[in-house]
């Protein structure tokens, strides 16, 4: 169960932004740390990862996820993670520290690298609150924080608000329609494959929805071909998922052709795919985007979307950090 102290910690962490649009936000929040927190000093588990990642490391509960006490009297609960299932990228995710999110508190957090020493470990993440103004007060703080670089930026609205935004020019050009999981992997597949010639980078900061998140999505109903006026443009994807406190969707897939791409289809899509969500009051359509991935990145922002929280890679000196 989530202890109190771990939810009032976590609870520092989460994004002001996210508290004004879901009422229900401490509940969700509680829910979706559970399975994290349940893992801690979980022996079992800790051996099936040991035992497939193939290290040595023979210590089960190394593996696990652990709550660690800082000589400074504060704690983070955190585990061994790699970068795309990459063992040459290991890195400490942190799910919940009494530390502030302030450069201080990161500061101090960087202590957290030493109790994973075995796995060298280039640095620690951490969901940093509204990032805007959290990277810039760390670049400019003279705390030791250490480099602060986004991951992924979580950007999302309410789809209530999102409805009331004027319809983009495209929009009457563009419709949705239901495809199949096995049709749409394809497609996704081509237009990734066609996007990574341009794009070598492209593996660092998007991949293809696979199988089973695209089934997952058709079956809730929000799998779509992209069409403008008829034509295949590509596809878009969502699905239930609570996260970070938030309740609502979350956008699984969106990916346009190159006849298609930087001509406000995707807006019109995401408008689109509004209408077709099952939302109630204060569902949230959300997403993971790469700071890199610029196109998405302004695509999401047209369409009203506003960044609330990031995966942020803090790398203390001393440490390598995560390569680009």
């Amino acid at each position: 169960m989530m202890t109190s102290d771990a939810l009032e910690a976590a609870e520092s962490w989460t994004s002001s932004q996210i508290k004004n649009w879901s009422p229900r936000w401490r509940d969700n929040l509680a829910h979706w740390l559970e399975p994290s927190l349940a893992l801690v000093g979980d022996a079992e588990w800790g051996g099936q990862i040991r035992d497939m990642v193939q290290l040595p490391v023979q210590d089960p509960l190394a593996w696990a996820n652990r709550r660690i006490e800082l000589s400074d009297g504060h704690w983070a609960i955190a585990g061994i993670r790699f970068r795309g299932r990459d063992i040459e990228k290991p890195f400490v995710d942190v799910f919940a520290t009494s530390l502030p999110p302030e450069p201080a508190g990161l500061a101090a957090l960087g202590e957290i690298l030493s109790h994973f020493s075995a796995f060298s470990p280039l640095c620690f993440r951490v969901n940093l609150p509204d990032p805007g103004t959290g990277l810039r007060t760390i670049a400019a703080s003279e705390a030791d924080a250490g480099r602060a670089t986004p991951d992924l930026l979580v950007v999302g609205r309410p789809v209530a608000e999102m409805l009331e935004q004027p319809l983009d020019s495209r929009y009457d050009e563009v419709s949705l329609v239901p495809c199949g999981p096995a049709e749409a992997q394809r497609r996704v597949a081509a237009i990734y494959d066609e996007l990574r010639r341009a794009q070598p980078q492209l593996d660092q900061w998007a991949t293809p929805a696979d199988a089973d998140t695209l089934e997952d999505a058709a079956e809730e109903g929000l799998l779509f071909d992209i069409r403008v006026n008829g034509t295949s443009a590509g596809v878009v994807a969502a699905e239930r998922d609570d996260a970070y406190g938030l309740a609502g969707f979350c956008m699984q897939e969106i990916v346009l052709d190159s006849a298609h791409r930087g001509s406000r289809v995707g807006v019109a899509a995401l408008q689109r795919l509004c209408h077709e969500v099952p939302s109630t009051t204060n569902d949230v359509l959300w997403g993971h985007i790469h700071p890199d991935n610029v196109p998405s990145l302004r695509n999401a922002q047209a369409s009203g979307r506003k960044i609330v929280t990031a995966h942020v890679w803090v790398t203390p000196m001393g440490y390598s950090g995560m390569p680009v």
